[in-house]
């Protein structure tokens, strides 16, 4: 089973604050996972690039229609992944880590079918979910506006105590507010980054981005 922590828990609730999903959510632990990635044929799927040493887990002749693309880190892996009804997970964590014992977790969250989601709503309600949990938290928003035309939003949460694990954890969200779907990725630390951790990551959310093979001004790479 994957141990429980405050960014699980927040996981959990952003589902719940989505109310076209069913009651039901996806099953946070699994039995072997999978080292492929999950994806819904004639849905919007979920488009992981790798580095050119690596080979591709979905071809990008294979997108259609509306994806989120993210990339998997240098030195990490698919760790978790789960597709239940209108939503697709995946987690990731360094190549020595795993989803039960991680110090930085990757995850990739697609709401399929979710149009008209507020990102501001979202942001606030999953924000006041977090505080909830754990006392003296913290949030800064980092920044937000649109990318290839869609709306984002990228915020920090900061816990200082985990009740649970006694660790603290800094996640940096970002969601994004597709035609389509709805999408969330996060990178989660139980440690307090440094200056160049917190810049390597940036970079790294600056390239998650949705595209659409149907339209010509958001065109998928």
């Amino acid at each position: 089973m994957k141990s429980t922590s405050t960014l699980q828990i927040i996981l959990c609730i952003s589902l719940l604050l989505l109310a076209c999903l069913p009651s039901t959510l996806p099953s946070f632990s699994t039995s072997t996972p999978s080292p492929t990635l999950a994806s819904i044929p004639a849905a919007p799927t979920l488009s992981i690039s790798v580095p050119a040493t690596s080979p591709p887990v979905q071809p990008e002749s294979d997108l259609e229609g509306e994806n989120l693309l993210v990339t998997i880190p240098p030195g990490f892996k698919i760790d978790y992944e789960a597709e239940q009804d209108n939503t697709i997970i995946n987690e990731m964590t360094p190549e020595n880590e795993s989803v039960n014992d991680w110090e930085t977790l990757v995850t990739a969250l697609m709401f399929l079918g979710d149009q008209n989601i507020a990102l501001e709503a979202f942001q606030q309600k999953m924000t006041q979910s977090w505080f909830d949990f754990c006392q003296n938290s913290e949030t800064h928003p980092v920044a937000d506006g649109v990318e290839n035309g869609y709306a984002f939003a990228l915020w920090m949460l900061y816990c200082p105590l985990n009740p649970d694990t006694q660790k603290m954890e800094y996640v940096y969200v970002k969601a994004i507010r597709g035609n389509d779907s709805f999408y969330n990725v996060q990178v989660a630390f139980r440690y307090k980054p440094s200056d160049e951790v917190v810049t390597y990551w940036m970079q790294y959310l600056k390239g998650v981005i949705v595209c659409d093979t149907r339209i010509a001004e958001r065109a998928c790479p």
